[in-house]
């Protein structure tokens, strides 16, 4: 398997392969899960996130008429895009639980332990904070940040929060699902999960058509899924298994 490419905007081909669309809280895991599964030559992988208007996302690939075998995605999103018939006829499983993370620059050390005045503190502290373009986003730009008044954050669009924190110098938070900032747990502090009056659990799904010609491939594929072997996988990636 080949490193994904998350600003890739990359358009699947008709071909034998199964070609599978990904949001940023699976891809990490499933380039994992890939790596044990037998028949990950005849696998494509694709990037996009579950919403936002990104040239890679899920909805603008959805829009141009990009076809993918299976997209995994949050559970919202494949709602919201199925009363909008961008996604029809589709078969939905749930696969997995994640949560919001944040982290801080790797040389700050922060007391928290999950106390949401602590939590508070840190995030009315903060100069410039960092938001993903997706699901967890809307969450806090929406239900979170308008409780606590908080106006400087940023939504980042095609970079994982975790390169931007590590990176950025201006940046001093930033909130992602905790499968996508884990891969970056060595370069920045990845403090934990929201305190529990605010957390939000978000399920992500794989979507897929009972008609496709390729059935037999993406049947193979489910089945690997449920196995306790990508089950444990899937747990040290920080997200739970449903499957």
């Amino acid at each position: 398997m080949k490193k994904i490419d998350i600003t890739s905007n990359i358009k699947p081909k008709k071909n034998n392969d199964l070609n599978i669309l990904t949001s940023g809280a699976f891809a990490a895991p499933l380039f994992e899960i890939l790596k044990s599964y037998k028949n990950n030559k005849s696998i494509k992988l694709y990037f996009g996130s579950s919403f936002g208007d990104a040239k890679n996302s899920v909805p603008t690939r959805l829009k141009q008429k990009q076809v993918f075998d299976i997209i995994c995605l949050s559970a919202d999103a494949y709602n919201e895009f199925n009363k909008k018939k961008l996604i029809k006829n589709y078969t939905k499983v749930d696969i997995v639980d994640s949560e919001i993370a944040f982290a801080v620059k790797k040389n700050n050390k922060v007391e928290y332990n999950y106390n949401p005045f602590l939590f508070v503190q840190l995030v009315k502290q903060s100069k410039k904070i960092a938001i993903a373009a997706s699901a967890s986003g809307i969450y806090l730009k929406q239900k979170i940040f308008p409780k606590l008044k908080v106006k400087n954050y940023h939504v980042v669009k095609g970079k994982r929060i975790g390169s931007v924190i590590a990176e950025d110098k201006t940046f001093d938070l930033g909130f992602q699902q905790y499968s996508e900032l884990l891969p970056y747990e060595n370069k920045v502090n990845l403090v934990g999960t929201l305190p529990t009056q605010m957390k939000k659990r978000f399920t992500f799904s794989l979507a897929y058509q009972r008609q496709n010609e390729k059935i037999e491939q993406i049947d193979k594929f489910l089945s690997f899924l449920k196995t306790k072997k990508v089950s444990s996988i899937i747990k040290k990636k920080g997200l739970t298994p449903l499957v």
